[in-house]
């Protein structure tokens, strides 16, 4: 009887979509939507980094190149040419977005400058983490 019920629970754990969070779950963030895709960015001060839960398979950070983390990027994700997701990182310097697993094409879009991350493989189960980075001289850090 343990046999089948362990097997009846790795079926289900193993069968279970990695990328489909926990409807409990307490973001100290308010999960968006773009269409169907759902997503949330944060990350504002170390507490918020570390209270952070991370989703969805697909994190995204933006940074200078000196190691600053700046926020209100515009990001564009697209598979085959057909755009799923436009959204801002605008509550932090992470961008968590809801995708399945796949590949995918990411622009983001700073002060008028674009930087992209091509041919982006998510995997069921694994968070994937994306560094978008600007020239420090290219981003108003607001000091």
């Amino acid at each position: 009887m343990k046999k089948i019920l362990y097997a009846v629970l790795v079926a289900v754990i193993v069968g279970f979509p990695a990328w489909v969070p926990a409807a409990d779950v307490d973001l100290p963030v308010s999960i968006q939507h773009y269409g169907n895709v759902s997503y949330y960015s944060g990350g504002v001060g170390a507490d918020e980094r570390r209270q952070l839960p991370q989703l969805y398979l697909l994190k995204m950070v933006f940074k200078t190149d000196a190691g600053h983390l700046i926020s209100d990027a515009d990001v564009t994700i697209s598979a085959g040419g057909k755009t799923l997701f436009r959204g801002r990182a605008d509550n932090g310097p992470w961008l968590f977005v809801d995708l399945p697993p796949g590949a995918y094409d990411i622009e983001a879009v700073l002060n008028g400058k674009a930087r992209s991350a091509k041919g982006v493989r998510l995997e069921a189960g694994k968070l994937r983490t994306v560094y978008l980075m600007w020239k420090t001289t290219d981003v108003n850090m607001g000091l």
